[in-house]
Formats: C-alpha cells, sequence, structure tokens
C-alpha cells in the first residue's frame, strides 16, 4: 500500500509540473505548440483522475479492516493501479487536444471523451469492489458512512458525464443542461466524493470525534444538500431565479454541514490539522458568500473561483491526504509536512494578485513571475518526500 501511495503521490507531481507549464507558459510562450486551455485541463483531469482519486481508494482501503474485521481483498490494491493508469491515459489526448477531436481517421476521434469514459468504468469497478467489501456489515460506524456516501456521490457525478453525449446524439443546444452537466460531474466530484471521503478518514484517525452529536447530524446536512449545490455554481446568466432557489437551498444545507464538522474536528485533531480544516472553512464562507446574486456575480467577474478550487483541492483535499498518509505510515516514511504545507498556502497565496481583489495599481507583469515561481514549491518538497521515501519502501509496501 505505501509504493501505491506513492505512485499516486507521484502523479500529483507530475500534475504539479503541468500546473507549472501552464503558469510559465504564459510569460515565455508554450512549447510543442501546446495550448493553454488544453494544459490547463490536462492538469485538472490529472490532478482528479490520477491523484485525489486513486490516493483516496488507497487510504480508504488502509481503513476498512479496522471496521470490516476481515482481510482485504486484493483487488482493491488493483483498482488504485488502474485508476492511476488510466488517469494518466486520458492525460495525453487532454493535453494534445482538450476536448477537440485527435487526427485519427476520416473524422478524428475524440480520445479524451474516450479516455474519459474509460475512467468511469474504472469508477464503477471501485464501487463494486468496495459493495462486496461493505455490504455484509450491519454496523455502520461515522467512517464507513461518510465513505458510503461519498461513494454514491462519485456515482451521481458520472451522470454528468452520460448525460451531455445524450444531449449531442439528441441534438439538444439548451445552454442551461449543458452547463448543468457539466458541473454535476465537476461539482459532485469534488465537493461530494472529495470532501466526504476526506471527512471520513479524518474521523477514521480520530475516533473520538465521532461520538460528538454535531458529526452525525453535520453529515446529513452535508448529504441532504450536495445534490444541488452544482446549481450555486453554474455562470447566474443561465440558471432561471427559481433553480437558483433551489441551489442555494442547497448551499446553506452544505455550509452549515461543513461548519459542523470543522467544529468537531477542530476540537479533537491535533494541532496541526488545523490548516486544511481552515482552508475547508475558507471554502464555507465561500459558499455561504455565493448564496448572495450580486456577491456570485462579483465573484465570477474577479476570477475567484480558482482561489476557490485551490483552497478546496490544494488546501483542504491535498493537504489531508498526505497527513492522512503520514499518520498511516508515520513522520520517518512520510516527511516534510511543515514545508509541504508552507508551499501549498503559498501557492494559494499566490494566486490573489491574479484576481479582482488585487488593486489594479500595484499589478504588473511580476504577478505572472509570483504565481509560476510558487508552483515550484510543492513540486520540490514532493521529489524530497519520494527520496526519503526510498530506504522505507521494503519494509512499508
Amino acid at each position: 500500500w505505501y509504493g501505491s501511495w506513492l505512485a499516486a503521490f507521484s502523479i500529483f507531481l507530475f500534475a504539479g509540473l503541468t500546473g507549472a507549464l501552464m503558469r510559465f507558459g504564459l510569460i515565455y510562450g508554450f512549447p510543442f505548440g501546446l495550448q493553454w486551455g488544453n494544459i490547463r485541463h490536462a492538469h485538472s483531469h490529472l490532478m482528479y483522475f490520477g491523484w485525489v482519486t486513486p490516493a483516496l481508494i488507497i487510504l480508504i482501503g488502509l481503513g476498512l479492516p479496522k471496521i470490516t474485521g476481515r482481510p482485504l481483498s486484493i483487488w482493491f490494491r488493483r483498482v488504485s493501479w488502474l485508476a492511476m493508469a488510466t488517469g494518466l491515459l486520458a492525460y495525453v489526448p487532454f493535453l494534445l487536444y482538450g476536448y477537440q477531436r485527435a487526427p485519427i481517421g476520416e473524422r478524428g476521434l475524440p480520445l479524451s471523451v474516450i479516455m474519459s469514459g474509460v475512467n468511469v468504468l474504472v469508477w464503477y469497478l471501485f464501487v463494486g469492489v468496495y459493495w462486496q467489501e461493505t455490504r455484509h456489515l450491519k454496523q455502520r460506524p461515522l467512517p464507513l458512512h461518510l465513505w458510503n456516501m461519498a461513494v454514491l456521490f462519485l456515482l451521481l457525478a458520472t451522470l454528468g458525464t452520460i448525460g451531455l453525449p445524450i444531449l449531442t446524439l439528441q441534438g439538444i443546444r439548451d445552454p442551461f443542461w449543458s452547463v448543468a452537466f457539466t458541473h454535476i460531474f465537476l461539482d459532485l466530484f469534488s465537493e461530494g466524493w472529495f470532501v466526504l471521503a476526506v471527512l471520513g478518514l479524518l474521523y477514521a484517525i480520530v475516533p473520538q470525534a465521532v461520538t460528538h452529536r454535531w458529526a452525525r447530524q453535520s453529515t446529513d446536512l452535508l448529504v441532504m444538500g450536495l445534490p444541488v449545490i452544482f446549481l450555486l455554481y453554474m455562470p447566474s446568466h443561465v440558471v432561471p431565479t427559481a433553480v437558483r432557489w433551489l441551489g442555494s437551498l442547497g448551499g446553506v444545507l452544505v455550509a452549515f454541514g461543513l461548519a459542523g464538522h470543522i467544529y468537531v474536528l477542530w476540537l479533537h485533531s491535533p494541532r496541526h490539522w488545523r490548516t486544511p480544516l481552515i482552508f475547508l472553512g475558507l471554502k464555507t464562507i465561500g459558499v455561504l458568500l455565493v448564496l448572495i446574486p450580486t456577491v456570485n456575480r462579483w465573484a465570477e467577474m474577479n476570477q475567484l473561483r480558482i482561489s476557490y478550487l485551490h483552497w478546496l483541492l490544494l488546501g483542504f483535499v491535498t493537504m489531508s491526504l498526505f497527513y492522512v498518509a503520514q499518520e498511516r505510515w508515520g513522520a520517518t516514511a512520510v516527511v516534510g509536512r511543515k514545508p509541504f504545507t508552507i508551499a501549498i498556502i503559498v501557492i494559494i497565496l499566490s494566486l490573489i494578485p491574479l484576481t479582482g481583489l488585487w488593486p489594479s495599481a500595484l499589478s504588473g507583469r511580476w504577478v505572472l513571475h509570483v504565481a509560476a515561481w510558487a508552483t515550484l514549491g510543492p513540486i520540490l518538497v514532493g521529489f524530497f518526500v519520494l527520496f526519503k521515501a526510498i530506504p522505507n519502501f521494503r519494509d512499508k509496501s
């Protein structure tokens, strides 16, 4: 399992290098005819498919035997490797072509879409393996309940990938549904599968927090609000007012659910765990702010969506995955927690001058340089982590 996690972490570093290419390319130009939009798609999909999803499968797999009371099926580890492999296979088509057809055959092939579909099949395999491991259980402690809900939202998110091709085949060009299916996938995947699964990992490590009465209640609020949260993140001009109110109701439930979990975990977790919880708190404040239509439009105009995603995916999810790995294998096997934390904070801070929050009088080309050089921090720390892991590889795997 240690080797599997190191492989997933290596993919995180590869995704980070792609992010660095994206930032430095804005300054010096892109090599080999690559385009910024395609690099962005490759970077984000590799983070979603190749890093976070396999890392969650690995760490959930490590936690399940303590709950189920029996050895884990070998298929759990196999499906984690399949998730990494298919995530990497989707990377090249996205990097070269984005969502455009690859020049293969007379009409070309939508390789990116095809490889994304292969990733979905691997997720379905994971769901099947997970169900086999947990279906016999009568007692469902909070970590398992959170993982069950996370897997459910992973399935719901795939409806977005199924819906878009159906719209194309039916010739439906309604902008609401086109954008809605995209956000169903992206938002239920990140806000549902990622957040719920990571919360389950945190409660599995801090069992004393499970007994707090707010823990289960906060989970219920999240599960009720998450199915419609995607409506909040869609461009405001394509969402009818009545539909947006439904999304706002979901946003309120999600915000209160997250606030409850932050409070409970803050009380019972070690002090250093508060850093990812702070970023989850920033993400929660962001949810509350976009409930206000004028604030939502202002956030869209000032390009705050990128900062929000980095609070969630780097500040909370990635940092938590690193911390959980260190708890599982020890500080000598997963080193560099403090420098890794600092490097992530620097990246997130470097994005502020790229938004409308930064005074235009203080802006300039230097903001691109800061954002570009900041991307190298987690990469350098990550390579140090891998180097220090070499002596432990045989003992921990």
